[in-house]
């Protein structure tokens, strides 16, 4: 908007309010809460381009900058911004046949949490800030590197989330398995 439409605006007169709605009886229900944000999901990006340089040259050695794009590896989550420090720990870790698994409740707090996602043989990371009604994280790890990889990881409200597939044990049944068949000897 430009100047001359702010002032023309302020000194347009205001409409008239229309009537108030009559108010609802006291037995009547409450106003709504707000809906908890919608979960974020596996929103790191996949890979990351970045320039690693040397920034203090060494008498007798060439500098030999690199360029590259790494692939995602992990998330880790802050009461704050990354810069500030002070990395939570999961709250819950499990390690079953498909790697580990790691949950976080994250108690309300004023400033909310931060996450950042991390990528193999840099030390380069993406932060964003999470909603501030976030209150779980989980992540799910690929058991078949060395190292930790992140396969799935989702945050939001804990009540809204549906539970990971590695939460229930697979329940046994009464049921008992078929018999055998008979074998026939052949004599």
């Amino acid at each position: 908007m430009t100047w001359a439409h702010l002032v023309a605006m302020a000194a347009t007169p205001a409409p008239t309010p229309a009537p108030a709605a009559p108010r609802a009886p006291a037995s009547a229900a409450p106003a709504a809460v707000a809906a908890p944000s919608k979960p974020l999901s596996d929103a790191c990006p996949a890979q990351l381009t970045v320039k690693q340089t040397v920034t203090e040259p060494i008498a007798g050695w060439t500098p030999q900058d690199q360029q590259g794009s790494y692939p995602f590896v992990r998330v880790a989550f802050y009461p704050g911004p990354p810069v500030e420090g002070g990395l939570i720990v999961p709250t819950v870790e499990f390690k079953g046949q498909a790697g580990l698994h790691d949950t976080w409740d994250l108690p309300r707090r004023d400033g909310g949490y931060w996450m950042t996602c991390s990528y193999a043989n840099t030390t380069a990371t993406v932060a964003r800030k999470l909603a501030d009604d976030t209150d779980y994280c989980r992540a799910d790890y690929d058991g078949r590197f060395l190292t930790l990889v992140v396969k799935h990881w989702s945050c939001g409200v804990k009540r809204t989330m549906p539970p990971p597939p590695w939460a229930h044990a697979p329940t046994r049944s009464n049921a008992r398995p078929a018999a055998r068949p008979a074998i026939k000897r052949v004599e």
